[in-house]
């Protein structure tokens, strides 16, 4: 199906704002963090998908090129977000005393740079790095997962029972309980199952329209008792808005994107890893409202600014190099007629 031309349903936008939601989760009381995560690993699936089917499978050592390639991709800029995390926990004097042994303090430089395992860390210097661990796990068995499910659609109800039966199966700190959203997105890619624009915008107003009730029920309940620890979002509200969303973000993936919202998509991979060591160092959670709000606009534009920096001088140049090792990879070469792809590599 060609690319959409919806300007509003911006897929780098909409990565973005994702990754503002985890943001707002660790420097307010909203909770909505889980929710973008999810999404995100939708997003991942189908994104995953499509690679593998229009570029990957198509080089020498496949699975090599596939894995190498992606952790290429992610791994130089969450090695330096976790440097720039352990200094300035280091700078605050809040660098915890690791006395783990010889494997522990392994664990932690391994982690630290290649990713695996870091979910698993007994100390996270950059919580949000968790999410890249099951990313990363998800690579692992990503060619298989696409092939089965690619096959037959009904391959995505194992991703849903594996992911249901991951605690008992000991596997709560693997990727097997989020393996059903990449399932999704897989299912999506591979299965051209597009949303209508119908359905992609009542999505996301019913999402919009969730916020709202639960905004009104947070307002009555601060109102009550200002003092009240209040969380407005559950872990099954968190649940319900990601798969009010999904919808609405396969329908983004569908859309063209232009350079410029193609440069958000990936400075919000570097937003999502640098807010939580800069929102650290400025003491977000400090303060009246009015102090933290003033404090947290100063965090957004600071990580704004500090992630163009990272994505012009350090993210952009590796990316580059690591497309054209994959070009250079390729069994055939792509048809001098042939038009632009839209698919990152």
């Amino acid at each position: 199906m060609a690319a959409g031309t919806d300007k509003f349903a911006s897929p780098g936008a909409l990565r973005m704002a994702l990754a503002f939601a985890v943001f707002v989760h660790h420097t307010t009381k909203a909770n909505l963090g889980m929710s973008a995560v999810l999404i995100f690993f939708v997003l991942s699936g189908y994104w995953v998908a499509t690679m593998w089917n229009k570029t990957y499978s198509q080089t020498s050592w496949s699975y090599f090129t596939f894995l190498v390639s992606r952790l290429w991709r992610v791994a130089p800029v969450f090695a330096l977000c976790s440097a720039i995390a352990w200094s300035l926990l280091l700078w605050r004097g809040e660098g915890p005393a690791l006395a783990v042994g010889i494997g522990g303090v392994f664990h932690q430089i391994f982690s630290n740079v290649l990713i695996l395992g870091y979910n698993s860390l007994s100390y996270q210097a950059n919580v949000p790095g968790w999410s890249l661990d099951m990313e990363m796990q998800f690579y692992l068995v990503a060619p298989v997962v696409v092939f089965l499910v690619s096959r037959n659609a009904v391959a995505l109800i194992g991703c849903v029972a594996l992911s249901l039966l991951a605690p008992k199966l000991g596997g709560s700190a693997t990727v097997l309980p989020f393996l059903y959203f990449f399932g999704i997105g897989i299912a999506a890619a591979t299965h051209n199952l597009t949303p209508s624009r119908r359905l992609a915008y009542g999505s996301l107003i019913a999402t919009a329209a969730m916020f709202v009730v639960y905004g009104v029920i947070y307002a009555k309940n601060f109102a009550a008792d200002p003092t009240q620890e209040l969380l407005v979002f559950s872990s099954k509200a968190n649940l319900l808005i990601a798969v009010l969303m999904t919808p609405w973000a396969i329908y983004t993936t569908k859309q063209k994107s232009g350079a410029t919202d193609r440069m958000f998509g990936d400075l919000s991979y570097i937003f999502y890893l640098l807010h939580w060591s800069v929102i650290g160092a400025l003491g977000t959670g400090e303060g009246s409202y009015v102090d933290r709000f003033v404090v947290c606009s100063e965090a957004v534009v600071l990580i704004l600014v500090a992630s163009w920096v990272i994505w012009a001088l350090f993210d952009r140049p590796i990316s580059k190099l690591r497309a054209a090792w994959v070009s250079g990879r390729r069994l055939m070469a792509e048809p001098a007629t042939g038009g632009m792809s839209a698919v990152p590599a």
